[in-house]
């Protein structure tokens, strides 16, 4: 027969120290240390442990006790000591009922409805994981939304924009998000609202209160990897503004990856070396922060190459995936896809930036190479994608590392006219499967920036000496695609989307664009040099600019094209019918057949002695600039980033009158349009 466990007494158990207690005595007698110390030495029949509430418990009970204020009614906002909170679910939810599903709230009706309705509810929601759990409403500083909005702003998220980059899990409820990050939950309704038709003010509300909400949650330095999951999801789709001087996703992209690596998401496990608990080893933590580490490299990448940007940390992102091996059954097969694209893409942009590309001497036979090298690659890839979305994404990797065939000095060299009709006949299918895939489903993806790329290297090609190559109507059909591809992804009126498809209107009408003073048009070439493929879109923004903006442009010393003149026969206003700005080509040959957007470029063999041990003087000779060194473009210190602001002077524009930003600004006056980070993104 065992002996039974000897117990503790009370005193004894909560120091944690040995009881040297008789309890078999009836009555016992005092322990030494009870004795000793003059305490009560007492027994009692059970013992549990007190665990202590965790954060979402305690904000249950929040709630609980809000309710129970509601039901006796009592304002929770009516004592002056009950701690309110900007975020908090129930702020002031005295004149809310449940079966109110809209988002405004009456203080006049709300103590009748709560004393003569017979259909208020005053029971507390369940428990996490109940399925007849009621969505709450929320407030956000002050502005609050309703239940029904709620789960609205939801389902358009999860059916909409989620499919499309997996993030988050699927099968919690509104509810579940809150507790979880006040943040998260916000970071989802503002991207749900996107396309809510029945209340557009809500992104335009949220919007500007998002931004803030996500640095003080970073602040706190809690529950990481749901502000991790938020942030993501805000860089992915972007909040709508009219500056990218306003835009903070690419700060908050680095911020996503920089706490990903703080709480070890980059190591496969459970990242036990980055904790000071044991961690418990279980196989779904490792597949969700698998799964949230590719997400950050895919993203991080995406930013940096869209924003025309080096990308951070590049030798974390192309870390060696083998030990991750055993995660590939359990991951999605389109997040690897685009993991493993835009990796190709990261080394790609890295190893043609090392070729002193910054230089308008580098070297034409190493530049054409690496191109042919890694665009082969991306093509043997593209065999793997698995649908046409992820194939829509690898071709626009493709255009930004294809945009380094114009960094080639079109005055020492024969262009390419194979590789740049090819390069022709992607932006015309790129630009045509992104407007036919827009029309199914709401999404951007940044792509919008390559649509934009697209469309100006058209424009580029179209105006140079191989133009009798390319088959000119699909290129001018493809160029108002993307016009009209970024009014639709338009979320505001006069945002960024907007100004950007009025520049490019305005670009093609243009008689002047690429023109030098001595009549020859030389569009093949590219003063800003170093913002990756994206040098292509800051050069056509300057050359909008200059005609368009009365700049002078800092590249060209004011001798590199023909000033615009007050005698300009231009119209002042984009034509709205395409037939009006038609360009008139010039008899030309009989173009090549068309090409298959997969078709490979011809490989040109690399040859790794041509790579100079030191680079060259980057000497910047485009035609007129002489003794300078590119690496330090004139002027760029006047715009930092993308804060290119100028305050133009749009009186005669057709731009809407109403406010365009959304963090900050106040109305746009005609006239004063102020501010015009005339980028797009």
């Amino acid at each position: 027969m065992t002996t039974p466990r000897r117990k503790a007494c009370v005193e004894c158990r909560q120091q944690k120290i040995r009881c040297d207690v008789e309890q078999h005595k009836v009555p016992h007698d005092p322990c030494g240390r009870c004795k000793k110390m003059g305490l009560e030495c007492r027994i009692l029949p059970t013992s549990t442990r007190n665990l202590r509430q965790t954060k979402a418990e305690m904000r249950r009970e929040l709630e609980d006790l809000r309710w129970g204020l509601q039901r006796s009614g009592q304002a929770p906002g009516s004592d002056p000591n009950y701690p309110g909170s900007t975020a908090s679910p129930n702020v002031d939810m005295q004149g809310y009922s449940p079966h109110d599903q809209s988002g405004t709230y009456s203080n006049a009706s709300a103590r009748t409805d709560r004393s003569t309705s017979p259909a208020f509810d005053s029971r507390p929601p369940t428990r996490k994981g109940s399925d007849n759990r009621m969505t709450l409403p929320r407030a956000i500083d002050g502005y609050f939304l309703g239940a029904q909005k709620i789960d609205h702003c939801f389902d358009l998220f999860f059916k909409q924009y989620h499919p499309l980059f997996p993030v988050l899990d699927t099968s919690s409820r509104p509810n579940d998000y809150y507790d979880i990050s006040p943040f998260l939950f916000w970071s989802i309704i503002v991207t749900g609202s996107r396309r809510y038709k029945e209340d557009r003010t809500v992104l335009e509300k949220i919007s500007h209160l998002i931004v803030p909400l996500a640095f003080n949650s970073m602040a706190q330095r809690c529950a990481q990897i749901p502000i991790i999951e938020g942030l993501l999801i805000l860089c992915i789709w972007r909040i709508p503004t009219n500056s990218m001087y306003k835009d903070m996703a690419h700060l908050m992209c680095g911020a996503a990856v920089h706490l990903s690596t703080q709480i070890g998401l980059h190591i496969s496990g459970v990242g036990q070396d980055f904790a000071r608990k044991p961690l418990k080893k279980d196989q779904d933590e490792k597949v969700i922060r698998a799964r949230l580490w590719l997400c950050c490299v895919i993203q991080s990448i995406r930013t940096n190459i869209a924003d025309g940007l080096p990308p951070t940390a590049e030798s974390l992102l192309d870390c060696d995936e083998r030990d991750r091996e055993n995660m590939v059954p359990f991951l999605p097969a389109d997040l690897q896809f685009l993991h493993k694209t835009y990796i190709i893409t990261l080394r790609a942009v890295i190893a043609l930036s090392k070729s002193n590309v910054q230089s308008i001497n580098c070297d034409v036979r190493i530049l054409r190479s690496l191109i042919s090298i890694f665009d082969q690659q991306m093509l043997s890839h593209s065999q793997s994608s698995t649908g046409d979305i992820d194939l829509l994404q690898l071709n626009c990797a493709r255009i930004h590392i294809l945009a380094f065939h114009f960094f080639a000095n079109p005055s020492n060299t024969s262009p390419d006219a194979e590789g740049l009709s090819r390069f022709y006949a992607l932006c015309t299918n790129v630009i045509e499967a992104a407007t036919l895939l827009t029309e199914k489903s709401y999404f951007s993806f940044s792509m919008d920036r390559s649509i934009t790329l697209a469309g100006f290297v058209i424009l580029k090609l179209v105006r140079s000496q191989i133009a009798p190559h390319l088959d000119l109507p699909a290129g001018e059909t493809a160029f108002f695609q993307a016009v009209q591809f970024l009014q639709n992804v338009s979320l505001q009126p006069g945002d960024i989307y907007q100004r950007t498809a009025r520049i490019m209107s305005d670009l093609w009408t243009s008689n002047k664009v690429f023109l030098k003073r001595n009549g020859q048009v030389e569009s093949l070439g590219l003063k800003i040099r170093t913002r990756l493929g994206m040098s292509v879109s800051y050069d056509m923004f300057w050359y909008w600019r200059e005609e368009f903006g009365n700049m002078q442009n800092p590249y060209n010393n004011g001798e590199e094209t023909a000033a615009p003149s007050n005698d300009d026969t231009r119209p002042n206003t984009p034509p709205q019918n395409q037939n009006q700005i038609r360009p008139q080509p010039q008899p030309q040959p009989q173009p090549l057949p068309p090409v298959p957007m997969n078709t490979p470029i011809p490989m040109t063999k690399f040859d790794p002695s041509l790579v100079p041990m030191q680079p060259d003087p980057a000497v910047m000779s485009f035609d007129t600039m002489r003794e300078s060194d590119y690496n330090v473009p004139m002027m760029m210190d006047q715009f930092p980033d993308y804060d290119w602001a100028a305050g133009f002077d749009f009186s005669n524009t057709e731009f809407p009158t109403m406010p365009a930003g959304a963090i900050g600004g106040g109305p746009i006056m005609p006239g004063n349009m102020g501010n015009m980070g005339y980028t797009f993104g």
